[in-house]
């Protein structure tokens, strides 16, 4: 009797190789402690803001005059604002709304400058000529000046704030993933994609933009903190998310009379804006680190 062989033997190879290389990646990012921290902030954030109902000890939008500019203490734990409504519970609703318009506008700034940075490095040409001079109209115009513009255009919300801000990401995008590229576009697996019959969408799709994924991976955490910073100078000013949602921008302007007369109205919010920006730097750095075989050991 003849024996039966086992099937996809190189597949699973293939697997273990990228079960390897990842496992590589998760040990050389835990040799970063600060990169750790990075990490243990990003992931208290998502936590808070998905479980936003269940650990806010009041309602966001309950006001209570009697109770208004109380300081810390054991039945408000960071005190409550100018309306008598409780500060921690509208920092931890901020944050979900602060992570989700940040989350939004990187995804539009991901989808639409990952695929004209593809796009140009990949055909060259004119069409690189006209998406490069595109982009560099975009990034001669300052991000939060052209997000401020946007926003003055479209009116205050959640979907006008992230819009904003995801056109002023675009470029960076498109100039990250059109670098990476040109760099691949001659690849023998790329000419074996193309005499094998595959269409250019099915190329840049498969082939090319999953083989740039380490930097825009590093770009996106990285991006996360910064739109986080935009969305709060886009609320403060009053041009980004509108009351009554609470967002940390809006809350901080909310407390601008009361600078020299009640500082944790400004504090608190001040200090989970920091917090999240340094969080995702630091882990946007850390990934960076972890993802560059150059750095390998």
């Amino acid at each position: 009797m003849s024996k039966k062989t086992s099937p996809a033997a190189p597949a699973t190879t293939e697997s273990l190789q990228k079960s390897s290389q990842w496992r590589d990646v998760w040990l050389r990012l835990r040799r970063n402690k600060l990169a750790l921290v990075g990490m243990a902030i990003a992931i208290l954030l998502a936590l808070m803001a998905v479980l936003a109902p269940l650990i806010a000890p009041y309602d966001y939008q309950a006001q209570n005059v009697a109770e208004r500019l109380q300081m810390p203490s054991a039945l408000h734990l960071l005190g409550t604002d100018n309306m008598g409504r409780d500060i921690l519970s509208r920092i931890i609703f901020g944050g979900r709304i602060s992570l989700l318009v940040s989350l939004l506008a990187v995804t539009v700034s991901l989808v639409i400058g990952g695929l004209l940075g593809a796009v140009s490095g990949y055909f060259g040409g004119l069409i690189d000529a006209v998406i490069m001079r595109l982009m560099d109209i975009m990034m001669a115009i300052p991000g939060i000046l052209l997000a401020v513009c946007i926003s003055a255009a479209l009116g205050g919300g959640v979907w006008q704030t992230a819009l904003a801000i995801a056109v002023a990401g675009i470029a960076g995008v498109c100039r990250l993933v059109r670098a990476q590229t040109l760099t691949l576009r001659n690849k023998e697996y790329i000419e074996a994609a193309r005499v094998s019959g595959s269409t250019t969408m099915r190329i840049l799709l498969s082939n090319i933009i999953p083989n740039c994924l380490a930097p825009i991976i590093v770009n996106t955490t990285m991006s996360i903190g910064g739109n986080i910073m935009m969305i709060s100078a886009l609320s403060f000013v009053g041009l980004g998310v509108q009351p009554p949602r609470p967002e940390w921008g809006a809350i901080l302007n909310s407390g601008r009379d009361y600078v020299t007369t009640f500082w944790p109205l400004i504090t608190f919010p001040g200090i989970a804006i920091a917090l999240t920006m340094f969080g995702f730097n630091v882990f946007g750095d850390g990934l960076r680190d972890a993802l560059d075989p150059k750095l390998k050991q």
